[in-house]
């Protein structure tokens, strides 16, 4: 039996060797994403990290290179269009008295667009209106990416100030079981006094437990979005709480959703004036140099023409696409007033939590003064024997709920001030991120 035993165990780890030696690496696309450890971070170094590492970021910055090829391209339409052309088999021209048989063919052609009554122009207009759209879109990614740090980066600073508090509070009723034990060995109080505040230790430390793992997950949502991980995390900017945009003075043209609902509505505008255009002639002109190869001799012919083409009759085709504008131009004017109608929401919502925060603050640091006058009290009238543990065991209840309501109070309000500055896009400057004049967008890395 043993002999079997020794036998699978070295086939097992055989088999193990073979499938480590033989593994494949696996390929760049598939590793994981990397995360770096500092020793220290701000919130303002973490945008920087998050907006170099965001694919959504990364995606509509290309989206912007693609804007601005399709700018080229409609604009090419006004340069002269080269071509090459050959042929060859079998070709016969007839006229009157006259067959040339031709065995081939080669020859440049040249076109070039005279006027076309609006079709170049106003394509060129919606694509520039359109790459409009995804710099604004750029934009508001970026503010979306900004918001999502931030708020990780509360979460971070909210629960390293709850186990703080929770550490204080198992040092406090570590003092007072001390004070317990020294009463029940000298007679003055029973053994259960101990016990009950050894419990209530035991209970802050599952608390504390249960505070750090949440730090824990709060550090690594925020390593995610920004793919590095501190030792310390620096207080956040008192700026964020001084909000410059008053929510009755909010201004819409500086909100990147609304400024790109407004140039969506451009270039469907421009897409109507260009549908319309398909009701009247192209202008060109058009030339040919083409070379002809036959059994009795070779030749060149030459054609320069001013060439027009119009439209007659499409079967309702022009009519159609004018009406699918139309549509597309009604639905991007009421986007306009949907983004505005977005950014007001949620600007009023967050202004509202932040004022119920600073509320629940006062009233909270009200709470915990009190409490810890009157735990004071309670020690000592517990040392007289005019104050019973329970009674002290309450208190400090109550001076670790006020601190935690203090605490959460005032992160919560830290969280409604970045979604209001984030609504009326202002969460970089109040950040400290430096912005470019010439498009409004942050240095990406």
């Amino acid at each position: 039996m043993l002999l079997m035993l020794l036998r699978k165990f070295y086939f097992l780890c055989f088999l193990s060797v073979i499938s480590s030696s033989t593994a494949a690496p696996l390929p760049q696309w598939a590793k994981a994403p990397k995360v770096n450890e500092l020793a220290s971070l701000t919130l303002q170094e973490s945008f920087s990290y998050a907006f170099g590492r965001s694919p959504s970021i990364s995606q509509q910055a290309a989206q912007m290179g693609i804007g601005d090829a399709q700018i080229r391209e409609a604009q090419s339409a006004w340069y002269p269009q080269v071509g090459l052309n050959a042929n060859t088999g079998s070709s016969t021209q007839n006229d009157i008295g006259n067959s040339l048989n031709n065995s081939a063919s080669y020859g440049l052609s040249l076109t070039q667009l005279v006027y076309d009554f609006g079709k170049t122009t106003n394509n060129i207009k919606q694509q520039e209106a359109t790459s409009e759209s995804y710099r604004y879109k750029l934009m508001a990614t970026i503010t979306e990416v900004a918001e999502q740090t931030a708020s990780a980066y509360v979460q971070v600073k909210r629960y390293e100030e709850l186990t703080r508090v929770a550490q204080e509070n198992i040092l406090s009723l570590t003092s007072v079981r001390d004070m317990a034990k020294l009463r029940a060995s000298a007679g003055l109080s029973t053994s259960s006094d101990v016990l009950q505040a050894e419990t209530r230790i035991a209970s802050m430390r599952s608390t504390l437990q249960d505070y750090q793992a949440q730090l824990q997950t709060a550090k690594s949502q925020l390593a995610v979005l920004t793919g590095v991980q501190a030792v310390s995390y620096q207080s956040l900017p008192t700026s964020l709480t001084q909000q410059p945009v008053p929510l009755d003075n909010i201004d819409y043209s500086q909100i990147p959703t609304v400024l790109m609902a407004e140039s969506q509505s451009q270039a469907a505008s421009f897409g109507v004036d260009k549908a319309k255009s398909q009701y009247w002639p192209t202008v060109s002109l058009q030339g040919n140099r083409t070379r002809y190869e036959n059994d009795n001799s070779n030749y060149w012919n030459d054609q320069l023409q001013l060439n027009m083409q119009a439209p007659l009759y499409q079967g309702g085709a022009v009519s159609s696409r004018i009406a699918q504008a139309e549509g597309v131009r009604k639905i991007s004017t009421s986007t306009i007033e949907q983004a505005k109608l977005d950014v007001l929401q949620k600007a009023s919502v967050a202004f509202a939590n932040w004022n119920g925060a600073r509320g629940r603050e006062d009233a909270s640091a009200q709470q915990y003064l009190s409490a810890r006058n009157t735990r004071d009290v309670y020690k000592n009238e517990y040392k007289l024997s005019t104050r019973s543990l329970n009674d002290l065991l309450s208190v400090e209840q109550d001076v670790f709920q006020a601190e935690y309501s203090k605490i959460a109070a005032n992160f919560d309000g830290w969280a409604a001030a970045i979604n209001y500055a984030s609504a009326v896009n202002n969460i970089m400057p109040l950040a400290g991120v430096a912005l470019s004049e010439p498009n409004g967008l942050p240095e990406l890395k």
